[in-house]
């Protein structure tokens, strides 16, 4: 029997935004690390699950805090709003809030260094590539044999339509210096280690939380 009509559909989940970070962004958060003075009171990690020896935190300036308002607001565009994404714990109304970049930081990561699995806090929250070291088609070689290689990978995981836990991963290299992945704060995600090169691989992360108008 093949004689009837079916349509397809497909269950929700949020995704993230990948966007390009504009040239006005790129030179003010370059001029912030250039600037950046390091002090146990500008040190970011006793906050933070990476397991790093350099996490520090950058200031809150004008063109990071207004792209990443836009983002916000085209991820409700694009996604919409789900409670677990803290919107409905404080009865926010969406048409009387904002949202406000309060947390802003770069990563250092050595070879071996990694972020085990993590939310935020906040609402929303992004990674900012800035410079990639190795080469990933070498550090695939490093595991040649492992049915995933996932080394130096960026990984979100979540819950899936059946109940289940799904991964995916996004395969970090030099073609994503200074490109954005805009996700909610709740999305668990994490960072895999590199093994290739005694560089360094540097990003920045921030976390905006939901503001009331009034304020």
């Amino acid at each position: 029997m093949s004689d009837f009509k079916y349509h397809v559909q497909w269950l929700k989940s949020p995704g993230y935004l990948l966007a390009e970070v504009p040239s006005p962004v790129v030179a003010e958060l370059q001029k912030s690390m250039y600037e950046l003075q390091k002090s146990s009171e500008t040190d970011a990690r006793d906050s933070l699950r990476g397991h790093l020896e350099e996490e520090w935190h950058l200031p809150l300036t004008k063109e990071i805090k207004s792209f990443t308002r836009c983002l916000s607001y085209e991820y409700v565009n694009q996604f919409g709003f789900q409670p677990a994404m803290g919107m409905a714990e404080k009865m926010h109304d969406i048409n009387n809030s904002d949202f406000e970049l309060k947390r802003l930081w770069v990563n250092y990561q050595k070879r071996y260094d990694f972020n085990p699995l993590h939310i935020h806090s906040g609402i929303f929250s992004f990674v900012i590539w800035v410079h990639i070291p190795y080469d990933l088609e070498e550090e695939r070689k490093r595991y040649p044999k492992t049915s995933g290689n996932e080394t130096a990978s960026f990984m979100f995981q979540y819950n899936t339509a059946l109940g289940g836990l799904d991964t995916a991963y996004i395969n970090v290299d030099k073609t994503w210096e200074w490109k954005i992945v805009f996700f909610p704060a709740r999305l668990n995600h994490g960072v895999n280690p590199f093994y290739t090169t005694d560089n360094t691989r540097i990003s920045i992360s921030g976390n905006l939380y939901v503001i009331d108008n009034k304020e």
